[in-house]
């Protein structure tokens, strides 16, 4: 058996050779004629802006000097709403209030709703008659799970 000498064309080998053609036809650039004579440039001066142009503003002083302006004093804090019968405070600053005379109350509340002289009132408002044996507030800090809520503890003479 003979080998078979002929190669046939595939796809690839074909598209191969049609690139290859193309590449080389792409290259073959004409010289340029250099018997042109070449035109020397100039430079003409832009033309007139259609735009009109205004003179500079002149420069100004202040007419007087200006005082410093003094910082804005905070306004007085106001209270609305209405009392809590049990305390004498704010409605709306009390968060709750649990015990009783025998056992003690405690007030959660918050100081910045109400009058502070409320505040100071509020253990003798919940003993009534029976009179404070002690009371203590904590004082609001920042790690607090309630920002703002303090809370009053008030222990109430026997009766």
């Amino acid at each position: 058996m003979k080998p078979n000498l002929i190669v046939r064309p595939t796809r690839g080998r074909m598209a191969l050779t049609l690139l290859a053609a193309l590449a080389l036809s792409a290259c073959a650039v004409a010289p340029m004629a250099t018997n042109a004579p070449v035109a020397p440039v100039t430079s003409a001066p832009p033309p007139a802006s259609p735009y009109r142009t205004l003179p500079a503003p002149a420069p100004t002083r202040p007419a007087a000097p200006v005082a410093p302006v003094a910082p804005a004093t905070p306004p007085a804090p106001t209270y609305s709403g209405g009392f809590d019968a049990r305390t004498g405070l704010r409605q709306s600053a009390v968060v709750g209030v649990s015990g009783d005379a025998s056992s003690g109350y405690t007030m959660m509340y918050r100081p910045a709703r109400t009058e502070p002289a409320t505040v100071d009132a509020a253990a003798g408002k919940l003993c009534g008659d029976a009179g404070v044996a002690s009371s203590r507030s904590n004082s609001a800090g920042s790690g607090s799970a309630m920002p703002g809520v303090q809370i009053m503890i008030v222990k109430c003479n026997a009766a």
